[in-house]
């Protein structure tokens, strides 16, 4: 890897690990989104080996997105979530494997909507009480979410503590 590659890959780190968990969701979208634009880009082109890799990089980062899910405390936003997750992880694989671009395309426009979804949430709770002051249900990342997503995103993924409370747990709060 060059010095550039290693640098690029330190900055993904530091700015995964720093930054808040709705940021980091839409980080992973973005990833996504992007990774299925050049993987059927890719497909029309017939480079089969290029539309591999940005496909199955679009599925590990929805992977991610299903597993950082709460399930304990997300409720019915979280079961929908997970289900809808596993509907894109299955569309990835289909449009992989026949070289088909629709299922990836409509996993592309899934994802775009949830990414608007989560942008809303972010602004709309920037402008809100601290979290502290009125508890809400929780369907967030887990600890240990931003050295995964790093490696979804391609950053390289630091070593997890064993103790959530040094990963410096932080996690979502919906509010409706």
């Amino acid at each position: 890897m060059s010095a550039y590659g290693k640098y690029q890959n330190a900055y993904k780190r530091a700015s995964v690990n720093t930054m808040d968990q709705n940021k980091l969701i839409v980080m992973l979208y973005d990833g996504a989104i992007k990774n299925i634009t050049f993987g059927v880009e890719q497909m029309r082109l017939g480079n089969v080996e290029k539309t591999h890799t940005h496909l199955v990089k679009s599925k590990n980062i929805v992977a991610e997105l299903m597993a950082s899910l709460n399930m304990d405390k997300g409720g019915e936003v979280a079961k929908n979530l997970r289900s809808l997750y596993s509907y894109m992880f299955g569309q990835l694989i289909e449009s992989n494997m026949s070289k088909n671009p629709e299922p990836a395309l409509l996993v592309r426009k899934l994802l775009m909507e949830l990414r608007e979804a989560w942008v809303a949430i972010g602004k709309k709770s920037a402008g809100v009480q601290p979290a502290a002051a009125t508890p809400q249900p929780n369907m967030g990342p887990q600890p240990g979410m931003a050295p995964r997503a790093a490696a979804a995103l391609g950053g390289s993924p630091r070593p997890q503590p064993s103790n959530p409370a040094q990963a410096g747990e932080r996690r979502i709060n919906l509010r409706g």
